[in-house]
């Protein structure tokens, strides 16, 4: 897709439009963020969760998932796992904000959902330089 982009075959090879959208929000309005690496906290471990957008600030991981279609196909069960996993290597708290970027009930625009999402952004950095984000682990659901 990249090497051919004109060619009619790269038009339908899946892409993660939305994730690169937000990408690109949370570039241009705050600095310090790891987009789409595998978060193993510097420890040789066994641990290889991706975290598709994180900073650390203070003791505080700070992730944003950009969950195509809520991710309702996915497994309950591996993602309560999955905040375990990065949670015992990470050793601090955590903060989650599931975004979903496609339609949901209240039909909400795209490009309403990314301003609603800077707003908690900036909202949990807030928290957590106030040091007033006192949960161990907390997710935050944008439009599900």
């Amino acid at each position: 897709m990249r090497v051919f982009p004109d060619d009619p075959r790269s038009k339908r090879i899946p892409s993660r439009s939305k994730e690169l959208k937000v990408r690109d929000m949370i570039n241009e309005n705050f600095e310090g963020f790891i987009h789409d690496q595998i978060y193993t906290s510097h420890c040789d471990c066994t641990h290889r969760r991706r975290i598709d957008h994180r900073k650390i600030i203070g003791n505080t991981l700070l992730a944003i998932e950009t969950d195509e279609f809520a991710h309702r196909n996915y497994d309950s069960k591996d993602e309560d796992n999955r905040y375990n996993d990065i949670q015992m290597v990470h050793g601090g708290k955590c903060i989650w904000i599931r975004f979903n970027p496609d339609d949901n009930r209240d039909k909400t625009p795209f490009p309403k959902k990314l301003l609603r999402l800077k707003e908690e952004i900036e909202y949990q950095i807030d928290s957590i330089e106030s040091n007033t984000n006192v949960e161990i682990s907390q997710i935050v659901r944008l439009f599900y």
